[in-house]
């Protein structure tokens, strides 16, 4: 199995949430955040009841970011995969830009952008793995917090990997700096042959 990422992701993490940094995060952090803004300048977003803004109620708009984050993503998304006996399950990419083909992240991506004084209260996700990716995140503790395990130790440039059904939630930003995210959620199928190849005693951690 891979295990290009194993080295990078961070240890005595609850069961199955996984934190992985980010290899090129620093050279690409300018042009996702250029990406977001343009976006919110041309849908005219405006910040919701909660104070932030956000791109999940416009599903059809283009999202300029989402190339670029999948690229980035990828091999984390794979890890993930590789550690369950999982496959990203692929599909077709009419959510979110029209087009037939098939993508490798099949699913809506979406950001959100907090300020002082947003937050967003606890929720969960559709799909089998949530994916969020921390692109600006000034304070730790305005991190997402667990309701099962407070708040998980990350920083800028971390992505985290968690199953969708754990209840979750935004703290309320009280630092003058800028929270931005960009998240989307994962469905994987069982991998047989990765299984038939490897051997059960592989994925047992």
């Amino acid at each position: 199995m891979t295990t290009s990422t194993t080295s990078n992701s961070k240890a005595d993490l609850p069961n199955h949430i996984h934190v992985f940094k980010v290899d090129q995060h620093e050279d690409y952090k300018s042009l996702l955040l250029s990406s977001v803004e343009n976006m919110i300048s041309t849908n005219n977003i405006q910040p919701n009841e909660k104070g932030y803004y956000y791109d999940f109620n416009i599903p059809k708009a283009p999202r300029t970011y989402q190339p670029l984050v999948e690229t980035l993503l990828y091999p984390y998304a794979m890890e993930i995969a590789e550690l369950y006996g999982l496959k990203i399950q692929r599909g077709r990419g009419q959510i979110h830009d029209g087009s037939s083909e098939l993508h490798t992240f099949p699913n809506m991506w979406w950001f959100q952008q907090y300020k002082q004084g947003s937050d967003f209260g606890w929720h969960q996700h559709s799909g089998h793995w949530a994916l969020v990716y921390y692109l600006e995140l000034p304070e730790m503790s305005e991190s997402t917090e667990f309701l099962n395990y407070d708040n998980i130790s990350v920083e800028e440039g971390d992505v985290i990997f968690f199953p969708t059904f754990l209840v979750h939630r935004s703290p309320i930003i009280t630092s003058n700096m800028r929270k931005t995210i960009i998240a989307t959620n994962i469905e994987f199928t069982v991998d047989r042959e990765m299984i038939d190849l490897y051997g059960r005693q592989s994925f047992k951690h």
